[in-house]
């Protein structure tokens, strides 16, 4: 089982599903793999409730350090895993290459990360997953630079219906690619498929050329090489919406992978379950409705800028 991140944020039981997912991979540890999204973030889980949980469900100081535990934990989560040889499941997409090793200076001490907050590859300079392995998991707040450039991609790119490669200037920080960058990407590293999550419908909206997610998946690249897929795996998303905002009532929905192939998957839809009433914990006027219109200045945000009850 690969659970594929955003496992907290923007619901009412965040808590209780991070606590479960860790209590399955302590109790099956070659069974249950869980990665990393973006919102196992400092930045995210301030601004999109998960902070404001904690704190309500837990209270002071115990509170705080079970913040500190969670974020501690999200840091450590792997960005993704290869399944048979063949197929990639990442959260959000296509990355660059990590930076190089920075020259050591005789009798001087300092932060790789930092060191190279400078590293800015054309985003055409796609890695590979041999580069993936090597890079940075991003620390507590992946944000675009330095040695964290390559985790940052991985968590925030997203998928175009047209061919070529840019930043990702509708989130501020990732990439946007085309089909052909997901060729060049499977058969440089003789994969047969890319599964990826990181849009619901509400990202989805609006994307002309793109499936809308209302069914839980979308096929979004089919090349010579394979397929890259999305799959969302929250129904009726997102569970709190402001007044007078029109409901998804999306599916939900899950890849099953069988051999000998291992590169055709098959889409397993379901529904969300009746909810009982819950407390929303953060801003819906305030807050941003989507991660599309969150990251405009993410190249700005730090984890410094969110240090209080850090």
């Amino acid at each position: 089982l690969v659970f594929n991140g955003d496992f907290v944020d923007r619901g009412a039981w965040g808590v209780e599903t991070l606590f479960l997912l860790l209590a399955w991979k302590v109790a099956m540890p070659s069974r249950v793999f869980l990665l990393r999204g973006n919102h196992e973030s400092t930045s995210c889980t301030k601004l999109y409730g998960f902070h404001t949980e904690m704190m309500a469900k837990y209270g002071g100081l115990d509170a705080k350090e079970l913040y500190r535990m969670c974020k501690r934990v999200f840091a450590a989560f792997p960005l993704a895993c290869v399944i048979q040889s063949t197929a990639l499941v990442l959260h959000g997409g296509l990355f660059r290459k990590p930076p190089p090793e920075p020259k050591k200076k005789k009798g001087k001490k300092g932060k790789r990360g930092r060191e190279l907050d400078d590293w800015d590859p054309p985003p055409s300079d796609i890695g590979t997953v041999e580069d993936l392995r090597a890079a940075s998991k991003g620390g507590p707040d992946p944000d675009g630079l330095g040695s964290r450039l390559t985790a940052t991609d991985v968590l925030w790119s997203d998928p175009s219906p047209e061919n070529g490669i840019t930043l990702n200037d509708a989130r501020g920080v990732g990439l946007v690619f085309g089909p052909d960058f997901t060729e060049a990407f499977l058969a440089e590293n003789g994969l047969g498929l890319v599964i990826r999550s990181h849009e619901g419908p509400d990202a989805r909206d609006g994307r002309e050329g793109m499936g809308d997610m209302l069914g839980g998946y979308s096929v979004d690249h089919e090349v010579s090489s394979g397929k890259l897929v999305t799959v969302f795996g929250a129904p009726d998303y997102p569970q709190f919406q402001a007044q007078g905002e029109d409901r998804y009532l999306n599916k939900a929905a899950y890849a099953l992978l069988r051999g000998p192939d291992w590169a055709e998957p098959e889409f397993v839809q379901y529904d969300a379950a009746p909810r009982p009433e819950a407390e929303c914990y953060y801003d819906l006027v305030d807050s941003l409705d989507s991660d599309e219109e969150f990251a405009g200045d993410y190249a700005e945000r730090d984890a410094s800028d969110f240090s209080q009850d850090d």
